[in-house]
């Protein structure tokens, strides 16, 4: 019985990790898009901005009801739901030419990212020892990071064929219609349950919110996705407008070329690239570094390294725009891990809470497009700098709890 189950705990974990990937995919593509997006619909950058908010706000309005959905019908059933709705939507988005029904869809999307994210989390808790739940969470995301990495490199392969940038979304339905049919047919054996602490409970939810470690370290993810999405959505606008980097690539021709058209789109792709390999390099070294200090260590790393980008050189920009994707591999699961930690129970709430906090991708994202258009982009990247300076000061001076054995 203990093999079987095991087994098939492997198995979720191997769904999940697709669904990590192909939401990696669906998120990261949105900064590579933006540009696109503007040219093909002649929208002014604050529309074009619209596309990660309306991404994010997916996460504020439908985080605790999916929580709540998950512990009344089970996780297998709002992962079918997610995974259903990012494959419509971006089937959706392929056939509309208004830029209306695409930020919408990209909304939808958004909810299907949601529920897959919401009902993703807990399993990487369970599957294993809870003192792992910081390495674990970090391992699963990291591999599923890999699909933030590939994204950038999908949308130049298209166009070079000869399809529009949206045929992007064609093939993102695809995959995500191969992945319901595997959720679909697999067991979910009732021996992976979330206890009562684990759920989410509507009437702890007013109390929590008066807990200062949920507003801090819920603020820190509002804050860390903001300036995520404030940076890697808009790399390309910063070189473009700043630098006047245009269109060339490091490679005349053959498959790299194809792949990294420019030399932006390189830097757009290594962005989620490092963060990917970033989180599976501090894993195993947080039982023996601290996990605190890894996360001191990187934030005040990700401060650094944007301030270079904005201030430097192209050559310099384009380099450090790369490292900012490697030193924020340690914030989020640090962030929601310490905060999961700090309480006994509840987790499913707390989880809920964490989740609506995402929404700070809308916000801020849609601020640096703002202030883009209003001033410029150095002075937009200042919005990220204040955010992410945020989450250095939790990393320092945090009350916390990660280090647990």
């Amino acid at each position: 019985m203990m093999m079987n189950r095991k087994k098939t705990n492997y198995y979720l974990l191997f769904v999940t990790v697709l669904l990590y990937i192909s939401f990696g995919l669906l998120t990261s593509v949105i900064g590579v898009i933006i540009d696109k997006f503007q040219d093909t619909y002649h929208v002014s950058l604050s529309i074009a901005g619209l596309l990660p908010f309306a991404f994010f706000l997916a996460y504020g309005i439908t985080s605790i009801p999916f929580g709540i959905a998950m512990d009344k019908y089970g996780a297998k059933a709002v992962l079918l739901l997610g995974t259903l709705m990012m494959a419509i939507s971006s089937f959706l988005l392929y056939f509309s030419n208004d830029y209306r029904v695409v930020i919408l869809m990209i909304f939808f999307i958004g909810v299907g990212v949601t529920a897959i994210q919401i009902a993703g989390n807990p399993f990487i808790r369970e599957l294993d020892d809870a003192s792992k739940y910081t390495t674990n969470l970090t391992i699963i995301i990291g591999i599923g990071s890999l699909g933030y990495a590939f994204s950038p490199v999908l949308v130049p392969l298209i166009e070079q064929s000869g399809y529009t940038w949206n045929t992007v979304y064609l093939v993102f339905g695809i995959i995500n219609l191969i992945i319901l049919v595997l959720l679909a047919l697999a067991h979910f054996p009732e021996t992976i349950q979330l206890d009562e602490s684990e759920k989410i409970n509507t009437k702890a939810i007013k109390k929590l919110f008066k807990n200062p470690v949920i507003i801090a370290y819920a603020l820190g993810i509002f804050m860390y996705v903001g300036a995520e999405v404030g940076v890697s959505s808009y790399i390309i606008t910063f070189m473009h407008k700043i630098h006047g980097t245009g269109d060339t690539s490091f490679w005349d021709s053959g498959l790299l070329h194809t792949a990294f058209p420019s030399k932006v789109a390189l830097v757009v792709g290594l962005f989620w690239l490092f963060q990917a390999f970033g989180r599976l390099i501090i894993s195993p070294l947080m039982k023996y570094v601290g996990e605190r200090k890894l996360f001191i260590i990187h934030s005040v790393g990700t401060v650094a390294a944007l301030l270079v980008a904005m201030y430097g050189n192209e050559t310099t920009a384009l380099v450090a725009f790369a490292l900012v994707g490697y030193f924020t591999c340690a914030s989020f699961t640090a962030l929601f891990s310490a905060t999961i930690n700090s309480f006994k129970t509840n987790h499913g709430t707390i989880s809920g809470i964490l989740g609506t906090a995402i929404v700070g991708g809308a916000f801020i994202g849609w601020l640096v497009g703002y202030v883009g258009d209003v001033l410029n982009m150095r002075w937009a990247m200042w919005v990220n700098v204040l955010a992410f300076g945020y989450v250095m000061y939790l990393a320092i001076w945090g009350k916390g709890k990660l280090d647990i054995q």
